[in-house]
């Protein structure tokens, strides 16, 4: 990123406005990320956000898919550079410890029949809310951060619906 752009992002209101102008809209299809985002719902991805840093765990990203670059997925990322992984159908570990659940949901030692990444210097695990109806990371393994494009931002449609998406556990 260029100083002068740099420059301009941290005035008050501007990296908003650039953000929503430069923004990439999605409709939402199919019900991978329920209860999140459900189908038919239209999400204003910031593209400018990871210029400013990498993904960070709990952000719904858009990206592409590794094996049909031209097709465009939503998913979270629970994964980052560096982490251990295991996923074990609807469960998943990070570092030893069960991602997004409280200290009582059970064991927090994944079972041996685990799927375990150990993710490599630019790899990102990428994971669906709704893991029974989701193709992601379980599928095609962790993606590169070329892969990624932009973070979720804003439900615009329906209006009756519209909220900022926050970043998830």
């Amino acid at each position: 990123m260029t100083a002068p752009l740099r420059t301009l992002l941290r005035l008050p209101g501007v990296y908003p406005l650039l953000a929503f102008l430069l923004g990439r809209r999605v409709v939402v299809r199919g019900w991978s990320m329920h209860p999140t985002l459900s189908p038919e719902e239209r999400v204003l991805f910031d593209r400018l956000a990871y210029r400013r840093g990498p993904p960070r765990r709990g952000d719904i990203v858009l990206a592409s898919h590794p094996k049909r670059p031209r097709l465009r997925i939503v998913k979270r990322v629970v994964g980052l550079p560096g982490d251990r992984v295991a996923v074990d159908g609807d469960r998943c570990w990070v570092n030893g410890m069960p991602y997004g659940e409280t200290a009582d949901a059970g064991p927090a030692e994944p079972p041996a029949s685990a799927r375990t990444w150990t993710l490599g210097d630019d790899e990102w695990l990428l994971l669906g809310d709704a893991p029974y109806a989701s193709t992601d990371s379980r599928d095609f393994g962790p993606v590169g951060r070329d892969l990624i494009h932009a973070r979720a931002w804003l439900v615009y449609w329906p209006v009756s619906r519209m909220r900022v998406v926050r970043r998830g556990a």
